[in-house]
């Protein structure tokens, strides 16, 4: 009997193996750069944070490099992606 897959393994199906911020090539989780983590490990990202009342639930889930996940600080997860991409001035 197999396993279902993980929810990293389901988001980076769904996403395409890219951040939802960025829309940069996540690479995976042990990634190491300079003995640090990668900016672009990817990292899972709860969309409303938790503590603005998010849950745990796969819905409120989503795939982020390191450096965006630890970016975004207290923005509202589509405001940040508008302004990563370009849409909106910091």
């Amino acid at each position: 009997m197999t396993q279902p897959p993980g929810i990293r393994t389901i988001l980076a199906a769904k996403q395409g193996g890219r951040c939802c911020y960025c829309g940069d090539r996540l690479l995976s989780t042990t990634a190491r750069w300079k003995k640090a983590i990668h900016p672009k490990a990817q990292t899972i990202e709860h969309l409303q944070r938790k503590a603005d009342g998010g849950s745990g639930h796969p819905d409120n889930k989503a795939l982020a490099c390191h450096e965006c996940n630890n970016g975004r600080g207290s923005i509202d997860w589509l405001t940040y992606k508008s302004i990563k991409m370009g849409e909106l001035a910091a």
